[in-house]
């Protein structure tokens, strides 16, 4: 009877410890993020010196809701934002000394299912973008797929004068 309990706790500590042991499969970076990089009229990177605050915005049916993304960063040259679970993001982009620029963003969220320990991550899809033109030149789609892989959606070419 010794032999029957002692062979029956080790298999119910075998399986109890193969069962915490188990990987998931979830990815390190469920989050699907927008990538922006910063470039000068010839397509160059370039960094923002001054003081750049983003802030995220979204309307719902009957409120504007805004929200402090990035605040006061300087030497800004790449910036990664959520987008919301509605079909249009904007982004503020408030320069410390000379005003701001306003990105719209329109997109179709895509819902992807991993499995059940990771549940459904949101991709999404860019069908258009637009900016005002305070001091960004203009706005650039390079990549409409937004995933959880970091790679470039985004150009914001700035005009910037030659120092050569």
């Amino acid at each position: 009877m010794k032999k029957f309990s002692a062979i029956t706790k080790a298999l119910s500590a075998s399986v109890i410890l193969l069962a915490a042991c188990e990987a998931e499969n979830c990815p390190p970076n469920a989050l699907a993020f927008a990538q922006f990089n910063l470039v000068d009229q010839y397509g160059r990177s370039v960094a923002y010196t001054d003081t750049l605050t983003v802030i995220g915005r979204i309307e719902t049916a009957d409120t504007l809701i805004n929200d402090t993304l990035i605040n006061r960063e300087t030497e800004v040259s790449t910036l990664s934002l959520p987008l919301s679970y509605n079909d249009e993001t904007q982004f503020i982009f408030r320069y410390n000394r000379q005003g701001q620029d306003v990105i719209t963003v329109k997109h179709r969220n895509i819902p992807y299912f991993m499995n059940l320990d990771c549940g459904t991550m949101m991709f999404y899809e860019i069908t258009e973008a637009t900016s005002t033109n305070r001091l960004m030149d203009s706005l650039v789609v390079t990549n409409p797929n937004i995933d959880n892989n970091e790679k470039e959606n985004f150009r914001i070419y700035f005009t910037v004068a030659d120092t050569e």
